[in-house]
């Protein structure tokens, strides 16, 4: 399991390639462009589930699906 962080922190190199791979995932699910608003507002809502303090990678993506 991932250290947490609070907000203002930066993202690390493995933090970075989780949050990655679950964007892309959650793009290639929905059929979205990695470029546009829709991919936007994707990214916007799962750094703030990660923010939020989950790290659990099913986790994350359940709940940005439920934002999006």
């Amino acid at each position: 399991m991932l250290p947490s962080r609070e907000r203002c922190c930066t993202f690390g190199p493995t933090e970075m390639d989780l949050l990655h791979n679950i964007f892309e995932q959650i793009l290639e699910e929905r059929g979205v462009e990695s470029s546009g608003e829709k991919a936007n507002e994707i990214a916007a809502s799962l750094i703030s589930v990660y923010q939020s303090g989950v790290r659990d990678a099913d986790t994350l993506k359940k709940l940005t699906r439920s934002r999006n």
